[in-house]
């Protein structure tokens, strides 16, 4: 089983996603504290009707209270966001990771090189890419090899065609002409040998 050893692949969408996993615990965050707020709000109140308020002790362990509270609501505030932030980050990888991969074997593709072969890990997303990919391929490398097989016959044919003109002494122009063809035969015969074997 292969494991990655970057989890930041992708940067920028990785950290968006993480962003917006942030973005979605600080909204709950102030909604709770809203909540928090309306009922400290309500107890206040409750206390002022029954003249509570101007206890000495009691305001002492009100602002005590409220200090708690707001420790208490930015701390774990904080520590959910932390969480899904690295959360986001692990999470995210499972998509960028097959991403980058299948742009890696499509620029070898775009390169001439058709030994591209996707491979995803086990837990990554978007597998459903890879078969269909994976079977793309070996229909170039099959339609590459049918080319090779299709050329290489013509290949002898004008090489036979040639030592023929020769010995007849047809014009040296015409010969040439054969010559430069059996090269360029010769030399896109090497180029698609070379895509199926890079």
């Amino acid at each position: 089983m292969k494991f990655r050893t970057h989890y930041l692949i992708h940067p920028k969408f990785q950290l968006a996603f993480s962003g917006l996993l942030v973005l979605i615990a600080f909204i709950c965050a102030v909604l709770v504290g809203i909540v928090i707020y309306q009922l400290i709000y309500s107890n206040t109140l409750l206390f002022v009707k029954y003249n509570l308020h101007t206890d000495p002790d009691f305001l002492a362990l009100l602002a005590k209270e409220r200090k708690v509270v707001l420790v208490a609501w930015a701390g774990s505030f904080l520590s959910v966001a932390l969480l899904l932030f690295i959360a986001g980050i692990f999470l995210s990888h499972k998509m960028a990771g097959p991403i980058y991969a299948f742009n890696r074997e499509l620029q070898k593709l775009q390169k001439g090189d058709l030994t591209a072969h996707l491979e995803l890990r086990k837990r990554d997303e978007f597998k459903e890419l890879k078969v269909p990919f994976n079977h793309w391929v070996e229909s170039l490398q099959k339609m590459t090899e049918q080319d090779i097989e299709k050329i290489s016959p013509l290949i002898k044919d004008i090489a036979s065609l040639i030592s023929q003109m020769m010995q007849q002494k047809c014009e040296e122009k015409d010969i040439g002409e054969m010559r430069t063809l059996l090269n360029q035969l010769n030399t896109l015969v090497r180029q698609k040998e070379k895509q199926l074997t890079r």
